[in-house]
């Protein structure tokens, strides 16, 4: 049974190199333009962009007037008396509302306020979805390195197990070595069907992510490059506060409930409606009318409630405003403490530990062919490379990760200069 899944393992990982062979080198940036052209997420957020700013000169307009047809009879209501009577006449009449000065800018200020609020968050969901798309383009990488990684160690498992085989054959060794030899190449295959597995995954969150069919095909990934900040913690502190789309959204929310207050004052002040209208009468002389009235502020303790709820509202937008701030300034933080120290492993990887791995490994190699080490310290020294390659391009990946957490957080993207 054992040899029969081996021979299983073996066929599944031919048809994975075939189907993979001519693939062509897909780029991180390349998928990034294609999302951000047909990702339905950042459309959608710009299409709300465009539906706000089409609404502030909506809400700064003056309401609607009204046009209406008016008689005005003597007598009976089955009588009609129009021209007859000289206070009988019929016309048309126009009434036009307006409210009191600074009310129809200070609304136009809250659509703009609103309009700036959709904007941050359209820029916060193209950030967020461009993230998404490179963290699936890292672990899409990650399993691409790591069957690389996993197969090499396959080949130096194949060449234990020759040696195991050697030293059996000719009395020196035991039956047991090369049992151990096959069982650790068959876990690397097992191992290796995890990770053309882990591929399909993240190709097709990829497709998804840029506006592809999920089960089209996807090419290979290029090298990850190790990304580093360019400027200080301080720096990238600044840098969030100036121009992250979360906090600049919250800053607008303060600005638009301030607006709302102001206008939650300017109810006490009394709209106007202007009126007019032109009347025949007949054979006798047409008259005409003008109106100016002016709305009064009755029900004064309801306009009260209502200032005393925008002024909360606007407490809580500064509070919500400044847990943002602090929020975002410990994110930096982190994610830059992470940074450096991602930087720092993996620079002992590639340094220190990698290179003495292998040294371990040849050294071990050779002292089992000759008799003065045993199979099982030569499997352990394999393992051990291989556990920190595999560490490695982890290292890496996360690295890049958080740079990319980073960039989303500080705003940063490239793609608009």
């Amino acid at each position: 049974m054992q040899i029969r899944h081996l021979i299983f393992l073996i066929l599944l990982l031919s048809l994975f190199r075939v189907s993979h062979a001519d693939e062509s080198l897909v780029t991180l940036k390349d998928l990034e333009q294609e999302a951000l052209k047909n990702n339905p997420e950042i459309l959608m957020a710009e299409k709300r962009v465009e539906s706000a700013d089409e609404k502030k000169s909506l809400a700064s307009a003056l309401p609607d007037p009204m046009v209406g047809y008016a008689v005005q009879n003597v007598g009976s209501p089955g009588v009609w008396s129009v021209g007859k009577e000289d206070m009988s006449m019929q016309g048309v009449v126009f009434t036009q509302e307006i409210p009191f000065p600074g009310k129809l800018g200070t609304k136009g200020r809250i659509a703009g306020k609103e309009a700036e609020r959709t904007e941050q968050g359209a820029r916060e969901t193209k950030l967020r979805v461009l993230n998404s798309l490179k963290n699936a383009y890292y672990e899409y990488f990650l399993a691409f390195k790591s069957a690389e990684i996993l197969d090499q160690t396959k080949e130096l498992l194949k060449n234990s197990q020759r040696i195991a085989e050697t030293r059996y054959a000719t009395g020196q060794g035991m039956q047991q070595d090369v049992v151990r030899a096959q069982l650790e190449v068959s876990m690397i295959l097992d191992r290796l069907t995890e990770e053309e597995q882990k591929k399909e995954t993240q190709a097709s969150l990829i497709n998804s992510l840029v506006g592809r069919n999920p089960l089209a095909p996807l090419g290979r990934p290029e090298e990850l490059p190790r990304a580093t900040p360019t400027v200080t913690m301080d720096e990238l502190a600044a840098m969030a506060l100036d121009h992250s789309p979360v906090l600049q959204g919250k800053e607008r929310m303060v600005e638009q409930s301030r607006e709302e207050l102001s206008l939650s004052r300017r109810e006490f002040l009394p709209d106007m409606v202007v009126s007019g209208g032109w009347f025949t009468r007949g054979d006798k002389s047409d008259v005409w009318q003008a109106s100016l009235m002016f709305k009064v502020p009755l029900y004064f303790w309801n306009k009260s409630t209502g200032v005393k709820a925008a002024s909360a509202d606007l407490s809580a937008a500064r509070y919500e405003y400044d847990a943002e701030r602090l929020a975002t300034l410990a994110r930096v933080r982190d994610l830059y403490s992470t940074i450096k120290t991602a930087e720092h492993r993996i620079e002992l990887y590639e340094a220190g530990i990698i290179p003495q791995a292998r040294l371990s490994l040849q050294s071990t190699t050779s002292n089992y062919q000759v008799g003065k080490s045993d199979f099982t310290s030569l499997l352990e020294s394999e393992n051990t490379l291989l556990k920190y390659q595999l560490m490695e391009q982890e290292e890496l990946v996360n690295l890049n990760k958080t740079m990319s957490m980073l960039n989303e957080l500080t705003g940063e993207d490239h793609h608009e200069k």
